[in-house]
């Protein structure tokens, strides 16, 4: 009897610590965070092949069901954002009234060139009808991470490497050249962040979305807020005249969280001493806030995709040949890295809401919503899965889908007349339409 006892005892406290543990993070600075519905598909994907997001039938419902949009107040001793600047859009009406800038970042790889370029195309084309809706003192300007900056076509988009200098310049499509980190090669000289980079992340060129921002923030530094997203993302009119509420930093959602890798997101938060809220699940890739907010935030991320990367992956999860086939999706897969990196940065630059304003909002919407885009919302649709929407269409087709108001068909729109019109164009349209 005491031998059977001497063997169940270790494996009993093994649990208990392992509860004990759940329960922490789980109630782990309660009393400041938000209590959030979690939709059911966000607890998995029914398949694996959905890549970064839930798939298609999921955003559908999600977009459908999804609980109210999330606001944290700051603390009566917070401050705008990281630099102490006082913000530009707090009183709506006036910002509408007078000049504002604001950047749209994204991050072209040369992998899949010819997809990227397409949907930088319908990005920028899109962009031409937010500028109609948006008023005439304001600028909107695309600032393009990548790694080649004399590509003929980002030339025909009138894209340089000179920034804006005045804000009322006309449109302006801005070049920062990026040097990827599977091309960089440590050397003697090289610092342990140089080092750790290569290292850990040569394998995961989708980090070197967030390594763009974090090393180059001057880019978008004199901007008064920013719009970081994915590359494939087509804006509506709702965005013409949109501010970023409460003047904090705001995201859309994620399909990347479940059960398992939450708690161990907040684990690994807890076990480096770093704020971590265990209520807000699904951070999404869309960012919007301030230059210096958003810097702080793409700084921390890539300081966590290394941590994540050498502490919790092993050599072997971390390769492209293995988490390519998204074996561990959706507990813990290194496909979602930064996704990953980016939740607990988010947790620990905000302290979700308690150190500067945070807002999570219904953003993340695939073209195929069924909803009507409408100057109400939303401010930008993703173009992933689009056979599932364009497939309905074909060629002229898609420029009578204008006249309608879903949002799959108002993106099946912004796409064909995307072929009908040479870059060359748009870009004589996005700098010419207010002069």
């Amino acid at each position: 009897m005491r031998k059977a006892i001497r063997l169940i005892a270790p494996g009993f406290l093994l649990l208990l610590a392992g509860i004990l543990s759940t329960l922490f993070v789980m109630t782990h600075n309660r009393r400041n965070a938000m209590r959030q519905g979690i939709p059911d598909s966000y607890y998995g994907l029914k398949h694996k092949g959905a890549g970064l997001y839930m798939g298609l039938k999921e955003h559908a419902t999600e977009a459908k069901d999804k609980s109210s949009d999330l606001y944290v107040a700051p603390s009566k001793t917070a401050t705008p954002d990281p630099m102490g600047q006082k913000c530009p859009y707090a009183e709506p009406d006036a910002a509408r009234a007078r000049p504002l800038t604001r950047a749209v970042v994204v991050y072209l790889s040369v992998l899949g060139l010819n997809t990227s370029l397409e949907r930088l195309t319908w990005c920028m084309r899109s962009l031409l009808e937010v500028v109609k809706t948006e008023p005439p003192a304001w600028r909107t300007d695309i600032v393009i991470y990548t790694e080649n900056v004399t590509l003929s076509h980002l030339v025909d988009l009138g894209c340089k490497l000179t920034p804006r200098r005045k804000a009322s310049d006309p449109f302006k499509c801005i070049l920062v050249k990026h040097i990827p980190i599977s091309s960089r090669i440590p050397t003697a000289g090289s610092t342990d962040y140089e080092k750790d980079l290569v290292a850990q992340l040569r394998e995961y060129p989708p980090g070197d979305s967030l390594i763009a921002l974090a090393e180059k923030s001057q880019a978008y530094v004199n901007y008064d807020y920013v719009v970081r997203v994915d590359l494939g993302v087509v804006f509506t009119p709702a965005f013409g005249q949109w501010l970023p509420p409460h003047c904090g930093l705001v995201t859309g959602t994620g399909g990347y969280g479940d059960q398992y890798n939450m708690h161990k997101l907040g684990q690994v938060a807890n076990n480096s001493g770093t704020y971590f809220n265990s209520t807000v699940w699904n951070i999404g890739s869309t960012w919007i806030g301030s230059p210096s907010l958003v810097a702080e935030v793409a700084k921390r991320a890539v300081y966590w995709m290394v941590h994540l990367s050498k502490r919790e992956f092993s050599p072997k999860t971390r390769s492209q040949a293995f988490w390519g086939a998204a074996s561990m999706w959706p507990e813990w897969h290194y496909g979602v890295l930064g996704l990953y990196a980016s939740h607990i940065a988010i947790n620990e630059v905000l302290e979700m809401g308690n150190k500067y304003p945070f807002t999570q909002l219904d953003l993340d919407n695939p073209i195929s919503l069924p909803a009507n885009c409408t100057l109400d919302g939303p401010i930008h649709l993703h173009t992933y899965h689009l056979p599932h929407c364009f497939g309905a269409y074909n060629g002229t087709d898609l420029l009578s889908a204008g006249s309608k108001s879903a949002c799959c068909d108002y993106a099946g729109y912004i796409a064909a007349d995307s072929l009908n019109i040479t870059a060359t164009e748009l870009s004589t349209k996005l700098r010419t339409i207010k002069l």
